[in-house]
């Protein structure tokens, strides 16, 4: 993915979380992937209080892999 769309999609999900802070405080733990990683998990965590954990492929895979708590996710928003 170009970096310039890695970092839109950053900042948009600045938006979610402060708005997810706001109307749902909570939730103080969001797992995102790795996207997400960097100056967002810091400023989730410093800002809003909001643990940001960074959903990865275990070491050694290739292909399709089922990512924990990710896939969740997107089945619920899937169906």
């Amino acid at each position: 993915m170009p970096a310039a769309s890695r970092r839109r999609r950053r900042d948009a999900a600045r938006d979610v979380f402060w708005r997810l802070r706001l109307t749902q405080p909570q939730i103080t733990q969001v797992w995102a992937d790795r996207g997400y990683a960097g100056d967002l998990v810091d400023w989730a965590r410093d800002r809003l209080w909001l643990t940001l954990r960074i959903v990865t492929r275990p070491k050694g895979t290739k292909g399709f892999v089922v990512l924990r708590r990710r896939w969740k996710v997107e089945r619920m928003i899937g169906w």
